[in-house]
């Protein structure tokens, strides 16, 4: 069942809205529907063979869930999405709205084709970059209502009640397959030796982000940059002291969207950054592009160390990043969970070099649960993808080594094919940044390569391969298909889970036969429910 509420509106379009249809029949749903219907646009046949529509759609999408509505304007669309340079002039170059006209013209096409049992449809209204969620029932009962208003209000929505009638039988099915074919493995801690059990419960310390604004400021920045999430990150704003610089990087290892690291402040500097009430998830980006092999300034660990202070107290003491980071050019993430403002309701962050320059490349504060770090969900997609939950997956990040592949066939025992489409095989690890704390860890898991029933042929055996979390085994001579299959799910669960010394849970896939594989990560903060449990 999709999660409804949200805050997410979804206006009907003036332009099919029923003559006497009045503002308070507007129909309103939750953020998880309006991504469900995303995701359905930018899976259909259509917008595969168009992806610069695609692309644009998902642009405007995350501008309006992220709370950004406002940004959505035919200059930031040239910058941000079909990539013309800062001088662009809409009065001379019509592209932006040449290709809003296009994606218009397609999301037509779809809704009046494939997409024409959709629920919820993403309309774009004349005159209006802002994309709008239209639930179709709310529509076609308030049509019925102006002609036959007593009527409707005592009966249901006849059409409404065929879907339902029509589909329920499919819905139960595909519910009691779920519940019945995923395999879960589940480990207490990393030395334990795995085993098989039924799906586990839906567990109370395994919840979303919390609603809020996030507050993201690019360091050194002159002018705000939009990610590829359609996330706004701040020019550089609330600081004292310091020197700022520009960098434009392409590529940042073990970071997917460079964004966060195209500037930084250096030197012995303060931001006080005001915020409303907490708790929030502080993360503090960091890329060493000066010192380490081929920088050049030459030299690596103990070029730069530095101390970070929050509120005055230490959270960071002889930092060095590109000890932290295992070397130069790679993104390093730290990350603390329950930060709040100071009494004068701002957030006191403050660096100090030990030796050589302090730095920061960029600073996030996304509202969190009081005692919970926000989980990390991730799929091996370039696009974000809502599950059978409502629950938001991001695309695949923090990681290096490896190849992204896609197989023909889809999983059984997943309600959840979004998490299964694409894998990352090869020999690759992930550094998944975490604040003090304990978690869980799930592997999402399918062998669709190998056995007769899929293209590679072979069988059990013909890909094995270890998994390690901060040096200590998860799982020896890891064989999917011996355990569950061809083309099955496979959710692989370690609960205790600790970061290094640096942060982190950095997973190792390393091949015994063939190539490790993986499908999607998902990482919860358990911290309170271990405590629980302790006392």
């Amino acid at each position: 069942m999709l999660r409804r509420g949200g805050g997410v509106a979804f206006w009907t379009p003036r332009d099919t809205i029923p003559a006497q249809m009045s503002v308070a029949q507007i129909a309103t749903a939750g953020r998880g529907e309006a991504r469900v219907a995303l995701d359905a646009v930018l899976a259909s046949h259509l917008f595969a063979r168009s992806p610069r529509s695609a692309l644009l759609l998902s642009y405007l999408c995350s501008k309006y869930f992220s709370g950004h509505a406002q940004e959505i304007k035919e200059y930031n669309i040239a910058i941000d999405v079909l990539g013309r340079s800062i001088d662009f002039d809409p009065s001379v170059d019509a592209s932006a709205r040449v290709e809003i006209h296009r994606l218009r013209k397609k999301l037509r096409d779809y809704y009046e084709s494939d997409g024409r049992l959709q629920p919820v449809q993403i309309q774009l209204p004349s005159g209006s970059y802002v994309p709008q969620f239209v639930r179709m029932d709310a529509v076609a009962t308030s049509t019925a209502s102006e002609a036959h208003e007593s009527v409707a209000a005592e009966a249901p929505s006849r059409a409404a009640t065929r879907v339902i009638t029509r589909w329920l039988p499919w819905i139960m099915v595909a519910v009691s397959v779920a519940a019945l074919a995923v395999f879960v493995v589940r480990k207490e801690r990393p030395s334990d030796t795995a085993r098989a059990s039924a799906p586990a419960p839906r567990e109370e310390g395994l919840i979303g982000p919390a609603p809020g604004t996030a507050v993201r400021i690019l360091a050194g920045r002159r002018r705000e940059l939009t990610d590829r999430l359609g996330r706004v990150w701040e020019a550089d704003r609330y600081f004292k002291g310091g020197e700022a610089f520009e960098q434009p990087l392409a590529q940042v290892a073990r970071a997917s969207d460079p964004t966060p690291y195209q500037g930084g402040r250096t030197g012995d500097f303060v931001y006080e950054i005001p915020i409303e009430k907490g708790p929030y998830e502080l993360r503090l980006h960091f890329v060493e592009t000066t010192y380490g092999p081929g920088m050049l300034g030459g030299g690596g660990e103990n070029s730069r160390v530095f101390h970070v202070a929050l509120n005055d107290e230490r959270i960071l003491g002889d930092f060095d990043i590109v000890s932290d980071a295992n070397g130069p050019g790679i993104a390093e993430i730290r990350v603390f969970k329950d930060v709040l403002p100071a009494k004068d309701g701002r957030l006191h962050l403050r660096f100090i070099g030990a030796r050589g320059k302090a730095l920061v490349n960029a600073i996030e504060l996304v509202p969190s649960h009081k005692g919970r770090m926000n989980p990390i969900r991730l799929t091996m997609l370039p696009r974000t993808v809502t599950d059978s939950l409502g629950q938001l997956w991001q695309p695949d990040d923090y990681w290096q080594g490896g190849q992204h592949g896609t197989h023909e066939y889809p999983v059984t025992g997943s309600a959840d094919q979004g998490l299964f489409e694409r894998e990352r095989y090869g020999h690759f690890s992930y550094a998944l940044p975490v604040a003090a704390g304990t978690y869980s860890l799930r592997l999402y898991l399918a062998e669709k390569h190998f056995g007769p029933e899929n293209g590679g042929g072979g069988g059990a055996g013909s890909r094995v391969f270890d998994v390690f979390c901060n040096g200590v085994a998860l799982e020896k001579d890891l064989d999917v298909y011996r355990r569950v299959g061809a083309n099955r799910a496979l959710v692989a669960r370690y609960d205790g889970l600790m970061p290094n010394a640096q942060g982190k849970l950095e997973l190792s896939f390393a091949p015994s036969r063939n190539y490790a594989s993986l499908y999607a990560i998902a990482v919860d903060d358990i911290s309170d429910r271990e405590s629980r449990q302790s006392r």
